[in-house]
């Protein structure tokens, strides 16, 4: 794990653990490690658990119709024993009807119902600005905004996710806001969002959390939460006294996404008995440690987006591991 990027999961860990409010009545604090994962294939722990969350991109699929080996026969068998399913993504660059439409395309069938993304999340964080009320701590008030329009950086099909949620995507945003959901940036897009994120009372929304990515030539790259470490970062200066802007964060490993995925998972699908889910993904500072904050047991597919090579001393910097390690 580059150390930039270990540093950004290490500060999503701190904010988390630092928050008092806004975790929700099932957030679980998190305990340190103290057995090692066993390496275990879906069959042999596909009775433990009631319901599956699936990491997409890295996971499952990655760009274009990239498919990883043995995902859908690992999707079919889940199917057919009858398990719940949910993709759990910090995608925010299209709305979950978009999202679940692109995975059934590469053969993963998740309908828009059990598909909870980042990006569905910006309504809720939308509407609380806007009534003065900080997102992940709702005994905190802020300062209004009208949250009409921000400067954008990302794709442009990210901009229905911000239509969606009453926002414009505008060059000079009446407030002083800027929204990133993927790093789409530009040298010009750069540095006017940080112009931007230097005014009084600045706000920063990262719409996907995600720090880096592995692509499908087995090569890894920095992704949105690392361009938004860099604004935030650039952010700091004299005009808001050296504090930078103020930055809200989508997705995993926040509790926010949690707290929408179990709303999707009641205990009457379950013959009245809480659920026993297994979050399975490809990231320890976003899957593993946000199904830890779930309160679910959390496999990781090593070697995409954590190298083999980096998994005890990342696993240690961090202070999480996950349950399993899952062998396709």
């Amino acid at each position: 794990m580059e150390v930039f990027e270990r540093e950004i999961y290490k500060r999503y860990k701190a904010l988390i653990e630092a928050a008092s409010c806004g975790r929700g009545p099932n957030f679980v604090e998190v305990p340190r490690f103290t057995k090692s994962p066993r390496a275990v294939r879906l069959d042999e722990i596909i009775d433990e658990y009631d319901a599956f969350c699936f990491d997409g991109y890295g996971t499952l699929y990655n760009r274009g119709d990239f498919v990883y080996p043995g995902s859908r026969e690992m999707f079919d068998a889940l199917r057919k024993a009858g398990k719940q399913l949910r993709l759990v993504t910090n995608a925010a660059s299209d709305v979950v009807d978009v999202l679940a439409a692109d995975a059934a395309k590469r053969g993963f069938n998740f309908s828009a119902s059990e598909t909870i993304s980042s990006g569905s999340l910006l309504g809720d964080l939308a509407a609380n600005l806007r009534a003065g009320i900080c997102f992940d701590n709702l005994s905190q008030k802020v300062a209004p905004r009208t949250l009409k329009e921000v400067f954008y950086i990302g794709r442009e099909t990210g901009k229905k996710v911000l239509a969606a949620s009453g926002i414009a995507a505008v060059e000079n945003p009446a407030e002083p806001i800027v929204a990133i959901s993927s790093a789409k940036d530009t040298p010009e897009t750069y540095a006017h969002a940080v112009e931007i994120l230097r005014r009084p009372g600045a706000v920063l929304l990262v719409l996907n959390s995600d720090a880096w990515a592995p692509k499908t030539d087995g090569t890894r790259e920095p992704v949105s939460g690392a361009l938004c470490e860099r604004l935030r970062r650039d952010s700091i200066c004299d005009a808001n006294d050296g504090k930078g802007c103020e930055t809200y964060y989508l997705g995993k490993p926040f509790p926010e996404i949690w707290t929408a995925v179990r709303k999707t998972l009641p205990t009457s699908l379950f013959g009245g008995k809480e659920p026993r889910v297994l979050m399975i993904g490809d990231t320890l500072g976003t899957d593993i440690y946000g199904g830890k904050i779930a309160g679910f047991d959390s496999a990781l597919i090593v070697g995409r987006n954590e190298p083999v090579m980096e998994l005890a001393e990342d696993e240690t910097e961090l202070g999480v591991r996950p349950d399993y390690y899952l062998v396709p």
